[in-house]
This record gives C-alpha cells, structure tokens and sequence, in this order.
C-alpha cells in the first residue's frame, strides 16, 4: 500500500495540473493560443534555469565514476536507428516519415521527466538527471533535425544540425551550469533568488499549459499511428532499456532516470519542429498530446512495479 500510495502521489499532481489547464480552456479564461505562446516561457526560460541549477551545484565527478551515461547514449542511438529503419517500411508518406521516427526515439525527459524525478527524488536530489538531460538534449537535437531534415527534401545539411544544437536553450543552460560548477562559482543572492523562483514554476505551469492546448479532434484520424507509437514510447520502449540497465547491475537513482530518459512521453518540441519544417504538425500535436495523457497511467505502473521489487 506504501508503494501505491507513493506512485500516486508523484503522477496525481501531474494530473491536476493539466486538469487545470483543460479547466481554464474550457472556461475561456485563457485562450488556447496564450497557452500555445506562453510554452516559449517554458522553452526559453524556466527549464533551461531549472536544469542550469540542478547542474550547478551537482556533484559531477560522482556522476562520472560509473559508466551509466555512456549506456543511456548507446541506448538513444539504438533505438533512434530501429526508429529510422522500421518507420520507413510501415509508412510511405515522407511528410509523416521524421514525425513518427521522433514519436519513437525522442522523450520529453526535460518538461515531464525532470517533473517525475523531482517527484521521486526531492527537488535537491535531481544531479544525475540534469546530467543526464544535459546528454540527452544535444544527441535528441542532432538525431531529430537529421530525421526530419532527411524526409522534407532528402538531404541533411549539417550546419543546419549544428546550428539548431547550439542555439537550444536547454543546451545552453546545461553548460552554463558545468562552467559555473566546475569555477565553484557562486552566484550572488539578487541573482540566484529569481533563478530559483523561475526554475520552481516549471513543472506547474508546463502541466497547465499542456492542458490547456491538448486537443483529440485527430485522434480518429491518427488512431493506427497514436496507438502504434503510444505502446512503444509508453511501454515497449522503457520496459526494454530498465531491464536491461537492471541486468547491467544499475539500481536506485539510475534506474529512475533510465525510465524517465526512455518512458516519457513524446517531446514537445516534436510539433514545433514539425510545424516549422512542414511536415505533419497535426499528427506531431496529437501524438504530443495523447502520449502526454497516457504517460500518467504507464509512470504510475512502472514506478509501482519497480518500488514493489525495491529496485528504486
């Protein structure tokens, strides 16, 4: 019963966030597209300085003592290439091609898993995710613009890929925070007190907003593709990787990430790539949205699952 309660307790939250975002929508208080706009402030802003905080004050050289990350990156690139080889055999239509092979590899372990391991964890024990996150961000980018660059006119440019790494926010932050971590530099108190106030409404306020924008008029349409990619990014997916980390000998705090790098739901950023590089935007929105919705229910089970066997 202490582990159910425990499980419900870290994706309950998640939940009433987002009911409160529907809630607002449905109510006309805000309209949809503010909550569409005001992600950028998540994008831009409040993530980026929640994952430069954590990173900040982590103690990077124990992350490094084991060979965890070098196993999560091979992970990535495993399943980004079973993505790559097996969408294009099932789906002809090179406008859905990049967004399905995002839909399988690419988690949005920054908004939604940063949310479940602060759950999990305590907001002060989220080093090895950050870290992690910081790893993930830059290898998700280059496989992503790859992927959708090589079906929007069969050729993939690299300083396009270069260039839309080294502009993301996230990226940035993460290494503003190793610079900052390893000058042991500390922040004066009128910097680092709107620093921690921003990086603290991240969670809340991208549940609501998340929410407030889900919309299933393309569910009907989409239902073959949804299903398909729900059951492997939901479940297929993270159920393979922690089993395998867990024969690999890694327990606790690594496996909480290993669920949340390969068990979060599709990446938000999925759509707007989607929209911005002309391929199915509404497809990428509704798998966003769908996966976002069901994530709650497969967290739920596997961290039940894994705190019933004391492995986390």
């Amino acid at each position: 019963m202490e582990n159910l309660t425990l499980s419900f307790n870290v994706v309950a939250p998640l939940m009433i966030y987002m009911l409160i975002g529907v809630l607002l929508r449905k109510s006309n208080v805000v309209s949809e597209r503010l909550m569409r706009d005001a992600n950028n402030i998540i994008y831009y802003v409040t993530l980026p300085l929640m994952c430069y905080r954590a990173i900040a004050v982590a103690d990077i050289n124990a992350m490094f003592d084991t060979p965890f990350l070098l196993y999560m990156a091979i992970g990535i690139l495993v399943t980004y290439a079973l993505a790559a080889w097996l969408v294009p055999v099932f789906c002809k239509d090179n406008n859905r091609r990049g967004v399905l092979i995002l839909g399988v590899f690419r988690s949005n372990d920054a908004i939604f898993g940063l949310a479940v391991a602060a759950a999990l964890l305590g907001e002060n024990n989220l080093d090895m995710m950050s870290i992690a996150v910081s790893l993930s961000v830059p290898l998700f980018g280059i496989l992503a613009v790859v992927a959708m660059e090589r079906y929007r006119n069969e050729r993939v440019r690299f300083g396009v890929v270069l260039l839309r790494v080294i502009k993301n926010p996230i990226l940035i932050a993460c290494y503003a925070g190793f610079l900052v971590n390893l000058l042991n530099i500390n922040l004066p108190g009128v910097l680092q007190k709107p620093i921690d106030s921003l990086a603290a409404v991240t969670t809340p306020l991208a549940f609501v907003l998340l929410g407030g924008t889900i919309s299933f008029a393309a569910v009907k349409k989409n239902r073959a593709a949804i299903s398909v990619i729900t059951l492997l990014r939901l479940f297929l997916i993270p159920l393979v990787t922690v089993a395998a980390f867990l024969l690999l000998g890694f327990r606790g705090e690594s496996i909480v990430v290993t669920l949340i790098i390969f068990g979060a739901p599709v990446a938000m950023v999925t759509y707007t790539m989607a929209v911005g590089m002309q391929a199915d935007d509404e497809l990428a929105g509704t798998l966003v949205a769908v996966t976002s919705v069901f994530s709650i229910l497969s967290m739920f089970l596997f961290i039940f699952v894994l705190k019933q066997f004391g492995l986390i």
